[in-house]
């Protein structure tokens, strides 16, 4: 009876909510309550019509079920009040996602207290995986609580494996916006799942997508260097120079203007952490977000920077979480390159003098030790065992991965992890204002 308590509880507090109604329907249907059920569908009115003639899945309507259970417990306990509101307005979004499949129905709306800020950009941005509704829920949850009345795309990742798939031409899967009335805001779902159909995007929009995905790659830069620098005992930087020394402090290549730009709300976001402090609205008048064009105004990208090294398959990821952003080619030496954890040490530009000796043009040495991440004379054995352990790259693949990943980054070389498909865009991630990062104390003796 806790669930028929639970539904009818959340029906009282939501008497519109008509996927609650058809879910206390379908309870009193099976405890054998025709009467109290057919009032329920009743109520439910158009949900009932398009979940009896289109099937879907019991899990789904199981987990929508649970989605209320919990709202209606969280509300009764008077715990993390607005945090039990979004949840409820997942569930009315996943529950009206769904029966928007219906043929003759509208695209569903939810409700949301939205204040417009001149201050924002026009269109927002965020990602998620293809093929899985539920992720469009949870953005648009996030669209809610970002409180800003401006256009918001949902950009699709492919899944391989583990890895989701991030590049700058990933298609829009869900489009947010403001409704007609001041508190409403309208989902249009292009998920192949739910839609045989596609987005209406403009160049234009296209274009401003292919920025939203370079900025997140220099902020995810930028937040790795800057909690390598944390770790490493420099606290937080207080200038972006701190990280762009030169060798051998060059936590970073350089810097881009995204990076400059958003350095000091990023390192105020990280101080009022450190202090317990809530950042203010995004509808606040003055606020300012690290990413304004991302749900949230924080950067999308938020695990670290890793890079991690597929000897069987010869590739080289940069990873953030299951994010997989680059996926190289590379050079190994067979069972002569080890396996296990490292972290990027020396970062040196054209090591031992030369950028076209048989390190290339940059080097990355793991943990102190002889193996290294570089570039190579031979572009040749790019792809087979040909280096003494070693993990050799094309000049512009080991130059990219130099300006993207710090000093510091955790590197793991391991076995059967990474896709075939190589991921490389065609501008390749590059930072200016390069500091000195040349070492004329040195000659390395890595394994090559």
């Amino acid at each position: 009876m806790t669930r028929f308590r639970d539904l009818k509880q959340y029906v009282r507090e939501h008497p519109d909510n008509k996927m609650a109604w058809y879910l206390l329907g379908k309870e009193y249907a099976a405890d054998g309550q025709e009467g109290k059920a057919n009032y329920c569908f009743n109520q439910a009115q158009e949900v009932y019509e398009a979940y009896e003639h289109v099937h879907v899945p019991e899990d789904i309507l199981a987990e929508y079920e649970e989605k209320l259970r919990e709202a209606a417990q969280k509300r009764k306990k008077a715990i993390a009040k607005r945090r039990a509101w979004l949840l409820a307005a997942v569930l009315l979004l996943l529950a009206g996602f769904r029966y928007a499949e219906a043929p003759g129905m509208s695209a569903p709306r939810f409700t949301a207290g939205m204040d417009e800020d001149p201050g924002m950009p026009s269109t927002v941005f965020t990602a998620a995986e293809i093929g899985v509704p539920r992720a469009i829920g949870i953005a648009a949850a996030a669209y809610m609580e970002d409180g800003r009345s401006v256009p918001a795309s949902v950009l699709g990742m492919e899944r391989n494996g583990k890895w989701l798939l991030w590049n700058k031409n990933m298609p829009v899967i869900a489009e947010l916006e403001p409704g007609e009335g001041s508190a409403e805001s309208l989902i249009r779902s292009y998920d192949p799942t739910t839609c045989d159909c596609e987005a209406d995007v403009s160049r234009g929009e296209r274009r401003a997508a292919q920025a939203w995905v370079s900025e997140q790659e220099s902020l995810a830069t930028l937040a790795s260097a800057v909690a390598v620098y944390r770790e490493g005992g420099g606290g937080i930087p207080e200038d972006l120079k701190e990280l762009n020394r030169p060798f051998p402090d060059n936590v970073m290549s350089g810097s881009t203007p995204i990076m400059s730009r958003s350095f000091d709300p990023f390192a105020t976001m990280l101080k009022r952490q450190a202090y317990g402090q809530e950042m203010p609205p995004l509808s606040e008048e003055g606020a300012r977000p690290v990413s304004a064009g991302t749900l949230g105004g924080t950067p999308y990208l938020d695990q670290p920077l890793e890079i991690i090294v597929d000897r069987s398959r010869h590739r080289l990821a940069v990873v953030s979480g299951n994010v997989l952003l680059r996926n190289y080619e590379v050079g190994l030496g067979g069972s002569k390159t080890p396996t296990g954890t490292f972290a990027v040490s020396d970062k040196v530009v054209n090591p031992n003098g030369k950028p076209n000796g048989e390190f290339g043009s940059r080097g990355m040495q793991l943990s102190d030790t002889d193996y290294a991440i570089h570039g190579t004379n031979v572009p040749s054995s790019i792809g087979g065992d040909e280096s003494h352990g070693c993990v050799r790259m094309n000049k512009d693949d080991v130059e990219e991965l130099f300006d993207m990943v710090p000093a510091g980054t955790k590197v793991t070389l391991t076995d059967d992890v990474l896709p075939e498909e190589i991921a490389i865009p065609k501008q390749r991630f590059q930072t200016e204002d390069r500091q000195d990062q040349t070492n004329d104390r040195k000659i390395y003796h890595w394994l090559n």
